[in-house]
């Protein structure tokens, strides 16, 4: 004779637990945060690349500025926030003069070398990613020879 079969106290609770419906949505749900994260990396990652372009180009700015005259360093700063939109400020930008004989750098005036007048341009901003607030310091260069 067979034995009759044990009931489940809950019977529900069994039906829902052999239900294949859903796990769909289910699993969407457990994977939707994840790229989401992933997500806004590869935008912040984007905006960071975007901005150091920038400051880059509006060096070059300068550089082309101060190949006409290198002294007037504050015209030389005016043209680098000029040429961009990222809202930098004369403060942002530095100017650097150094001389060059032979390769090696030295004092400028040194009367036992023809000096090669080197000068650098750097524009830097601060950048906070999206939805972290961690700040970057953002900067870009350019160094050109103006004598």
């Amino acid at each position: 004779m067979r034995r009759p079969r044990a009931e489940f106290p809950l019977p529900w609770i069994a039906r829902l637990a052999r239900c294949r419906r859903g796990a769909a949505a289910v699993e969407f749900g457990l994977l939707v945060p994840v790229l989401l994260v992933i997500m806004l990396g590869i935008v912040n990652y984007g905006l960071v690349m975007f901005n150091k372009m920038e400051l880059v180009s509006a060096a070059r700015s300068g550089v082309q500025l101060a190949l006409a005259d290198y002294t007037d360093t504050s015209a030389i700063k005016d043209a680098v926030v000029n040429a961009t939109n990222l809202g930098l400020v004369t403060n942002d930008v530095t100017t650097t003069q150094f001389c060059e004989c032979g390769g090696t750098t030295i004092t400028c005036g040194d009367p036992s070398c023809t000096n090669e007048i080197y000068m650098t341009i750097t524009a830097s901003k601060d950048f906070t990613l999206l939805l972290v607030s961690t700040t970057l310091n953002l900067s870009g260069s350019a160094t050109i020879r103006v004598y």
